[in-house]
């Protein structure tokens, strides 16, 4: 199977300000378009609304984003996918994400995530962007990073259309900041893959040196082999269910502007630049924030859903590195 990237994975961080730039310019000229249009030109992109973030709500709390490096050949793995089950079905803040390595899930794009949440090993599990020593402590991670406070939060509107999903970004600001800058960038999750072998070298089986689970046969699929995932003393996944590759990031957002890797500046569309009052919100037909993350073709693998992912990362200088930090995120189902 070929999974094809929607972006380029060149980008580096010393092209930022040329990108920057560019960005500005182009967004300007796309806010001025879009201050002249008529509200029926919306109609062509599956968008009828003049303000097509009105009704979006953006909470003004910090989701947690819990992040798995992940493979199917990884025989340890299951205790982490176990582990991500749990924390998804104890904690409503959870947005869980996974990025394989070495499997047909590894598309170019869950490459370019691993840059940004590296794996120390495999399993490895990343609270809010910080990497965990023991995967274990992922419980007690998640209980504290629920207590952070937002800066900014994000809320999306989907509109399908023949050819892509259409995002409606919008963006709001909980703290008065000087001199910071953020990126957007929306994702397409496929959720719940089933763990087969589906045959001409695309085989999702799970290894497994752990009890839990059972790898299939030649041609057939992975199993819970006993109830797993206990919380609240009540078992999520029950003996002789079916192994899933759960929350597996698959293609990025393509924008209407210059759009890297990982994402657009909010600067660029922020009469303000990297200026930010509170209150400040980013969205509206003025200062639009739109993605298309294109539909894909799946027919060859098994999934139960798939979902939209908007993610906001902060780019911080750590000993002059330039190191992306994550912000806040939101998801929702697609279809």
């Amino acid at each position: 199977m070929q999974i094809q990237s929607v972006f380029s994975v060149n980008f580096t961080y010393s092209k930022y300000t040329q990108m920057k730039n560019l960005a500005i310019l182009t967004f300007a000229g796309l806010i001025a378009i879009s201050a002249c249009k008529k509200d029926e030109d919306n109609t062509t992109s599956g968008n009828t609304s003049s303000d097509p973030i009105s009704g979006l709500v953006v909470k003004n709390s910090k989701s947690v984003l819990v992040v798995e490096n992940t493979g199917a050949w990884c025989q340890y793995c299951p205790l982490g996918a176990e582990i991500m089950i749990q924390l998804h079905a104890f904690y409503e803040e959870v947005v869980p994400i996974s990025i394989h390595s070495g499997d047909p899930l590894a598309s170019p794009t869950a490459v370019v995530m691993e840059s940004l949440f590296p794996a120390g090993g495999y399993p490895t599990i990343h609270v809010n962007g910080v990497a965990l020593e023991n995967y274990n402590d992922a419980k007690s991670a998640v209980a504290g990073a629920t207590t952070e406070m937002a800066s900014m939060g994000a809320a999306h509107k989907v509109t399908p259309n023949d050819t892509a999903y259409r995002l409606d970004i919008k963006v709001e600001v909980f703290e008065d900041m000087n001199d910071r800058e953020f990126f957007i960038q929306s994702f397409l999750v496929v959720d719940g893959v089933l763990a087969k072998d589906y045959g001409a070298g695309l085989d999702l089986r799970q290894t497994s040196s752990v009890p839990i689970v059972e790898k299939g046969p030649t041609g057939g699929s992975s199993y819970w082999a006993q109830d797993a995932a206990i919380v609240e003393a009540v078992p999520v996944v029950l003996n002789g269910d079916d192994y899933r590759h759960l929350d597996n990031i698959w293609s990025a957002g393509v924008g209407d502007s210059l759009v890297s890797a990982y994402g657009i500046p909010l600067s660029a569309v922020n009469p303000f630049f990297s200026d930010y009052v509170i209150g400040d919100v980013f969205g509206s037909k003025y200062t639009p924030i739109t993605y298309y993350l294109m539909r894909q073709d799946l027919s060859t693998i098994q999934y139960v859903r798939l979902r939209a992912l908007t993610l906001i990362m902060e780019l911080v200088y750590e000993d002059g590195t330039p190191v992306l930090k994550y912000t806040n995120a939101y998801i929702s189902d697609i279809e």
